[in-house]
């Protein structure tokens, strides 16, 4: 008991401990555990027998709102002293009081809040009879951030690794953006979709090669990062990369050479 006080109260970020999620792991845990039950078990028993919802409105809304959030998180960053530079300099967490760390520790609860959220997307797929996209790339990958991002919250608090919440952020609005467009029957809408489409995995996969590369510096020597984080979060990194790359081939590399096949 005394090991748990310490690892998950002491010595956690002291100004986010009692917000919501960021506390006790058990909610989190239990907020995993129910996800899985809901989109493997209870939810395609309950659609069995249904047709599929729609929600277009409701997920036009949704994806509005998370490209306007993802702004607000990316402001915030630059309000709470965040920089391009700490991409690659060394800037350790200030766990002070001070207005721009409190702020910068905000922004980290903020993250963990809308990755709580983002796994409302892979309910939607089970209730629209989608479940050929609850893949486990798709099901790893929303664990897998909201677990990382309880971690950063509770633990990080901020330092050069908020560049990781700069550019999830910019890239979902980029990818929230295209998911908004493309959900309307408009012609302008559906031809920039259509353009857009193959590169929204390219730009996941070019962030990912830049956040491997911010957590690498933060492993430079006399840089007072959080290591034990970035000894779990490199791995993941890594394992994201393959996955979605994996993706990639299987959805454009199979277009292209069946289209070479038609074209001769």
């Amino acid at each position: 008991m005394d090991l748990y006080n310490y690892y998950i109260y002491q010595n956690a970020d002291q100004r986010t401990l009692n917000w919501f999620l960021a506390g006790s792991p058990f909610p989190m845990l239990g907020v995993i555990l129910g996800y899985v039950a809901l989109i493997y078990f209870i939810l395609p028993r309950f659609m069995e027998n249904r047709k599929p919802y729609q929600m277009k409105t409701f997920i036009g809304v949704y994806n509005l709102f998370q490209v306007i959030y993802c702004i607000f998180v990316v402001r915030l960053c630059f309000q709470a002293g965040f920089r391009f530079d700490h991409f690659y300099r060394c800037v350790e967490t200030d766990f002070s009081d001070d207005p721009k760390a409190v702020k910068m520790s905000e922004v980290t609860w903020y993250i963990l809040f809308i990755k709580f959220t983002e796994l409302l997307e892979t309910i939607l797929f089970v209730l629209r009879k989608k479940q050929n996209q609850v893949s486990f790339l798709h099901v790893y990958h929303h664990i897998s951030t909201f677990f990382i991002a309880y971690i950063f919250c509770k633990y990080v608090g901020g330092s050069m690794l908020v560049f990781s919440i700069v550019a999830n952020s910019i890239v979902h609005i980029i990818m929230y953006s295209y998911y908004f467009i493309s959900a309307y029957d408009v012609a302008i809408f559906k031809l920039v979709a259509a353009k857009v489409k193959k590169y929204i995995t390219t730009v996941q996969l070019i962030q990912f090669a830049l956040l491997t590369t911010n957590n690498l510096f933060g492993l430079q020597p006399g840089c007072n990062t959080c290591k034990p984080f970035l000894a779990m979060y490199i791995p993941n990194v890594f394992i994201l990369i393959y996955l979605f790359s994996q993706f990639y081939k299987k959805s454009y590399d199979k277009k292209r050479s069946t289209a070479e096949v038609k074209a001769n």
